[in-house]
């Protein structure tokens, strides 16, 4: 049975680099301890299911079994969910995004409420305050949501020519896409881990009878 369960896990994703480089300095999109938490909590279920098996036990033990696998897939969520990554730009890229978002573009009812939840975010970067030069690059806090919106919100931006504004707004896109591949990443193991679970409790079916022996809790994980 160990066989099989290992079947179950399936990682189809390739780490993506969590550092960037920017003058001669790297710099970490994710923090180390939260880059240790999360790593840790994906091997701890893989290797649960691979070394547990609830074919022929009690609907108790099954029930148990699920409960454990479910309760640390949840927490790497909330990990997940809350953890903050840093967002590194200077100067010049810091005040383009702010006036963009503030002054340049246009809200419907589908964006409008998308644009307030940014302010707070906008506003703890403006506490922060801006870089002292154009050149030093400077790290801003945002949780996933945060940058999949800002994301969201600025890539209806047309921007024309390839003057110097046009590589201002290249570059933050840049350093968006670097830590949307962290997201992504993070986010696929997620699902992935979700759906194994599920199939790790449909191999305690009975293959003789088809009997479901699945945990009578929940069914999604």
């Amino acid at each position: 049975m160990e066989n099989e369960n290992k079947k179950l896990i399936e990682t189809a994703t390739v780490k993506p680099k969590l550092t960037i480089f920017e003058n001669e300095t790297e710099y970490r999109l994710l923090d180390l301890e939260d880059e240790v938490h999360m790593d840790r909590l994906i091997g701890q279920i893989e290797d649960y299911m691979k070394n547990n098996n609830g074919y022929g036990e009690s609907d108790n033990t099954k029930d148990v079994l699920y409960a454990d696998a479910q309760g640390l897939w949840n927490e790497y969520a909330k990990i997940l969910r809350d953890v903050r990554f840093t967002f590194y730009i200077n100067r010049k890229q810091y005040q383009y995004l702010t006036e963009l978002l503030r002054d340049k573009l246009e809200y419907d009812v589908n964006t409008v409420f998308i644009a307030i939840e940014l302010t707070d975010m906008l506003g703890t970067w403006v506490s922060e305050g801006s870089n002292k030069d154009d050149t030093s690059v400077k790290g801003y806090r945002a949780n996933a949501t945060e940058m999949t919106y800002m994301y969201h919100l600025i890539s209806k931006h047309k921007v024309k020519g390839l003057g110097y504004s046009t590589y201002i707004f290249a570059d933050i896109l840049r350093r968006i896409g670097e830590i949307s591949k962290i997201i992504n990443y993070y986010d696929n193991h997620a699902k992935q881990l979700s759906s194994d679970i599920q199939k790790w409790v449909a191999s305690w079916e009975d293959p003789e009878t088809g009997d479901e022996v699945a945990p009578t809790e929940a069914q999604e994980a």
